[in-house]
């Protein structure tokens, strides 16, 4: 796919696929259809999997990020996190996080946390995934929201 990845990053890609394929196959089987799935590797090496509740409810990255605090905690920090989004073909490129996932994946990460867009296809022999992207959280959320330290320490009114 002609992106560079860590070891990190592509055992969590390998990750990601066989988990698609695996809940595409569950849901297809319940009546359900392909849907935008998020799998993120934490800082103590453990991945976590969410998965978006159609239609707009919740996003599979913060999905995603729940499973993370719910299981490690608070400051469990993400060291890569992949979004895999269902597409009829070949999109120019991957669907990135909406803004709200873009704040919690920035409260949950440092700067040069990874985050990979993987587009998947299903087709009559299977599912393809034909298209990776990778940016850092930084790229994607250049000016990200956050109250500054001490900003109303020496406040008194006028």
């Amino acid at each position: 796919m002609g992106v560079d990845l860590t070891l990190d990053e592509q055992k969590l890609v390998d990750y990601s696929k066989e988990a698609i394929i695996k809940y595409n196959k569950m849901r297809h089987a319940n009546g359900g259809i392909d849907t935008l799935y998020s799998f993120l590797l934490s800082d103590s090496g453990k991945i976590y999997e969410g998965a978006a509740l159609e239609p707009a409810v919740v996003c599979g990255e913060r999905h995603a990020i729940a499973n993370l605090v719910l299981q490690e905690s608070y400051k469990a920090k993400i060291k890569t996190i992949l979004v895999a989004d269902p597409v009829p073909y070949m999109q120019e490129s991957g669907t990135p996080p909406c803004g709200a996932c873009r704040q919690v994946i920035w409260q949950h990460a440092n700067p040069e946390t990874t985050v990979i867009l993987l587009q998947y296809v299903q087709g009559k022999e299977g599912w393809t995934f034909p298209k990776l992207e990778k940016f850092t959280i930084k790229e994607l959320y250049p000016r990200p929201y956050g109250p500054k330290e001490g900003l109303w320490d020496n406040w008194e009114p006028k």
